[in-house]
């Protein structure tokens, strides 16, 4: 059966970068049946640029809400102002090979059951990318991702760094958690799709994300980039809440120990920048997502409406 297809990027500020996504885009080996760009609120040309590329669904934002409000318009637009039968999410700096949507819509048609889909990650010099490695359904097949034979592992969570996703999953379980603003919302929003369908990593998949460095998330410790401390406030409230809705009391209890862990790491690490700002973003962070319990948004489907 022919799937539909409409892709969601979230961009701010990067207009090369957005530029060369597109270009992917446009030359992926099966059709994109819409390409919804969600630009928030950028100064660097790009709203000019966008406003002459006529194949585009354009949404400009007033200000930056964030790459999680940024995903949770665009799936909104998605559902409301299309009828194709999928929504493939990703950053203004994931570059997809020619094939990568192709590869993803074959696992649909392999697998029964699958509502989600995520694609094989490297970053720019050909390595895994290490911010977006998915998590296995189940522990001991973590491991299969990097089997060469595993064409396919069922999977927990993803990035929105090419995930692509079923209107009849987002009927369901609801739009991207707007709230986190930034960081963590593609890690929620996968897991309450996995909560409810099988999802799976797909090998033969693949894209590149083009960020500025091959890092794991979340290493507060390391960060030497003063401009980047104010969203560890959101990696931390975003991931208490996480654990909270999603998982036992057991795993609420590991994040907030993990949280610990990073607290005592930032305080006795020698040579931390910023050691005491750090300090207190742990903790203020921590204590917000203890008690901080935002909606999930729910939307009708356009699809079959005349």
């Amino acid at each position: 059966m022919f799937k539909k297809t409409s892709v969601v990027v979230v961009t701010y500020n990067r207009l090369a970068l957005l530029k060369e996504n597109i270009y992917y885009l446009r030359k992926q080996s099966t059709s994109l049946n819409h390409i919804i760009i969600v630009n928030g609120d950028s100064i660097d040309g790009t709203r000019e640029w966008l406003s002459n590329q006529k194949d585009l669904i354009v949404i400009n934002l007033h200000k930056n809400i964030g790459g999680a409000g940024g995903f949770n318009i665009g799936v909104r637009t998605f559902m409301e102002k299309t009828q194709d039968d999928f929504v493939w999410l990703m950053d203004d700096d994931c570059f997809p090979q020619a094939n990568a949507l192709e590869k993803l819509l074959l696992a649909f048609d392999e697998i029964d059951n699958i509502q989600m889909a995520a694609s094989k990650v490297l970053w720019k010099d050909g390595s895994i990318s290490k911010m977006n490695v998915v998590q296995a359904k189940k522990p001991s097949t973590q491991r299969d991702l990097f089997k060469q034979e595993k064409k396919f592992v069922f999977i927990k969570k993803s990035t929105f760094v090419s995930t692509i996703i079923s209107r009849k999953a987002v009927e369901k379980v609801g739009l991207p958690q707007k709230e986190y603003f930034i960081w963590g919302d593609d890690i929620e929003y996968t897991q309450r799709i996995s909560n409810t369908f099988l999802a799976v990593y797909v090998k033969d998949s693949i894209v590149v994300h083009y960020s500025a460095k091959n890092s794991k998330p979340g290493d507060i410790s390391s960060e030497t980039n003063h401009d980047f401390l104010k969203r560890y406030n959101y990696e931390f409230r975003n991931r208490l809440l996480t654990s909270r809705r999603r998982h036992s009391i057991f795993q609420l209890l590991r994040t907030i120990i993990h949280s610990m862990i990073d607290l005592l790491k930032t305080l006795f690490k020698p040579f931390v920048k910023y050691r005491w700002e750090k300090l207190t973003i742990i903790l203020s962070g921590t204590c917000k997502g203890l008690t901080w319990n935002p909606k999930i948004e729910y939307v009708r489907s356009n699809k079959n409406k005349q």
